[in-house]
């Protein structure tokens, strides 16, 4: 059994290697409700595309697209993902804010502390599905792939096994690995991670973040492309 303040310091410790929710609390940071952010008719979410564009230096606007949702995973994950590994209740998403960069960049998620946190994996996955349903739909509308692409839903199914590696390697106690599949066995969509804790890492994309595509931008440890002909040296 664990204490509850042992918990509270393993959690403190996720915030330090993670962007975590609390890693974006600062008054001064400008945060707009999701639904706004995922409107495509509004303000934030196609600027957010083109800073992406704008970075990469990208010529198809794909990639950018896709980094929007790559980004939401990432951070969806980090939010939500350590709480389940240390089997606590984690925050809900319903009633997110996006917090947004002067550029336009989608930087962080704060979540409402007010909603009552989840304690399951199947809530997990029906509470961050729910949050990034809007997300894929406004981007295809955007000019992306459809909303149901393995482009888009490979990102935070892929950031599962991501989260988990990185809290693994940083010495985090437990299972990281039994934390991975019954994660993604809740997704019900396991082709889209593969885990295997032969292989360091043990964790693989199933699908691309497009990021290798900017010149010098390298390719993540878990990269779907790990081990194509096209692959250059990081």
């Amino acid at each position: 059994m664990v204490s509850p303040a042992v918990l509270a310091g393993r959690l403190r410790e996720c915030d330090r290697l993670l962007p975590r929710p609390d890693s974006f609390r600062s008054p001064d940071r400008l945060t707009v409700p999701w639904a706004e952010f995922c409107d495509p008719g509004g303000p934030w979410l196609g600027r957010c595309i083109d800073e992406w564009q704008q970075r990469g230096g990208f010529r198809h606007r794909r990639a950018g697209i896709v980094l929007v949702a790559f980004r939401f995973g990432w951070l969806a994950c980090c939010a939500t993902v350590p709480e389940q590994h240390l089997g606590v209740p984690g925050p809900a998403l319903s009633g997110l804010r996006a917090v947004i960069t002067e550029e336009g960049r989608l930087s962080g998620l704060r979540p409402d502390p007010d909603r009552p946190r989840l304690a399951d994996e199947q809530q997990w996955w029906t509470d961050l599905r729910a949050a990034f349903t809007p997300l894929a739909a406004a981007l295809r509308e955007l000019g992306g792939p459809p909303a149901d692409s393995h482009e888009y839903w490979g990102n935070p199914v892929g950031s599962i096994g991501t989260v988990l590696w990185r809290l693994q390697r940083a010495g985090m106690p437990g299972d990281a690995v039994g934390t991975a599949r019954r994660l993604r066995a809740a997704t019900g969509a396991e082709h889209l991670l593969d885990i295997d804790e032969r292989r360091s890492p043990w964790t693989r994309r199933r699908t691309c973040c497009q990021w290798w595509r900017k010149r010098g931008g390298g390719y993540c440890d878990e990269c779907v492309l790990w081990n194509s002909g096209s692959r250059a040296p990081a």
